[in-house]
C-alpha cells in the first residue's frame, strides 16, 4: 500500500506492508524511487516493511537532497515519527551510504541491522554518467541505464518496468543523487558500526563491485556476506528471492 504523510511539512511518500518486526526501512538508489523495491518487499510477505522516496520524487516533495547526511536526517525523521518499536535500514547504492550514515549518527537503541544492498563505504561515480544526467537535464529525456546496471541475459520486461518506474523521478533529481553518491566517503568510518550488517554484492556490478563489499566485511565488526554469480547492480530486482532469502535468515540469526 502507497501512503503519504506530513513529516515536517513536506508530502512523504512510502510503500508500507504490514508483519511481523522487527521492521524492515529501505533506501532506494540514485534516481531511483520506491518502485525499486517491489519485487523484493513483495517476496518478503510476513515482514513489517517500508520503501520510502527521499524528497524530490514519486510523491515526496523536494527539493532533492544535497548529501548522504541530509538524506540520513530525512530518514531520521521518518522513522521518528512513523516506525513504532525496533527496525532495520535496508539500502540499495546511494540508499547504502544513507544506511551507513544513520548507522553512525548517534543511532536509537531501536535500530538492530543494516541491509547493505550493492553499496560501499565510498561511492565513486564514473565523471560519464554525472556528464550523461547534465546532458539529460538539457534535452529532457532520460539517459540510457548505466553499464553494469543489469546483469547479462535479463528479463526485459523487468528492464522496462523498472524504466518506467524511474520516469517517476525528476532528471534533475536524479543528477543531484548522483552528486550526493559521488561525494558520500566514510571508508574511515564504518569500523564504528555497533549493529550487525547484511552485505549483499553481485558479481558483474560494475558500479559497486564485490570489492565494496568486501570492504565493509573486513570493517564492519558482525556481518554476513553474499556475493551473488552472474548478478549487476540491480540485484534487488533481479535476484529478489534470493536477497529476500538472505534477509530472512540474517534476522533469525542476527536480529
Amino acid at each position: 500500500m502507497v501512503e503519504t504523510r506530513q513529516i515536517d511539512g513536506r508530502a512523504v511518500t512510502f510503500r508500507r506492508e504490514r508483519g511481523t518486526g522487527p521492521a524492515l526501512v529501505c533506501i532506494h538508489g540514485s534516481a531511483d524511487n520506491h518502485h525499486t523495491y517491489d519485487r523484493l518487499l513483495d517476496a518478503l510477505p510476513d515482514r513489517a516493511r517500508y520503501a520510502i522516496n527521499l524528497p524530490g520524487r514519486a510523491g515526496t516533495d523536494g527539493p532533492p537532497l544535497r548529501n548522504a547526511a541530509e538524506m540520513e536526517a530525512f530518514l531520521s525523521r521518518f522513522i521518528e515519527t512513523e516506525i513504532e518499536g525496533d527496525y532495520a535500514v535496508a539500502g540499495h547504492s546511494l540508499g547504502g551510504a544513507v544506511a551507513i550514515e544513520h548507522a553512525l549518527a548517534a543511532p536509537s537503541e531501536r535500530l538492530k541491522g543494516l541491509v547493505l544492498l550493492a553499496t560501499g563505504a565510498r561511492l565513486r561515480v564514473h565523471p560519464m554518467i554525472l556528464q550523461l544526467f547534465e546532458r539529460a537535464a538539457e534535452s529532457g529525456e532520460l539517459p540510457p541505464p548505466a553499464p553494469g546496471l543489469y546483469e547479462q541475459g535479463v528479463d526485459p520486461d523487468l528492464v522496462d518496468e523498472a524504466s518506467k518506474a524511474r520516469e517517476l523521478t525528476p532528471i534533475e533529481t536524479g543528477g543531484a543523487d548522483w552528486r550526493a553518491a559521488d561525494s558520500f566517503d566514510r571508508m574511515q568510518d564504518v569500523k564504528d558500526i555497533q549493529v550487525p550488517a547484511l552485505i549483499i554484492a553481485g558479481t558483474e556490478d560494475a558500479l559497486t563491485p564485490p570489492k565494496y563489499a568486501e570492504y565493509l566485511a573486513a570493517h564492519i565488526a558482525e556481518n554476513e556476506v553474499h556475493v551473488f554469480e552472474g548478478a549487476g547492480h540491480m540485484l534487488i530486482m533481479e535476484r529478489a528471492a534470493d536477497v529476500s532469502e538472505a534477509i530472512e535468515v540474517f534476522y533469525q540469526c542476527h536480529i
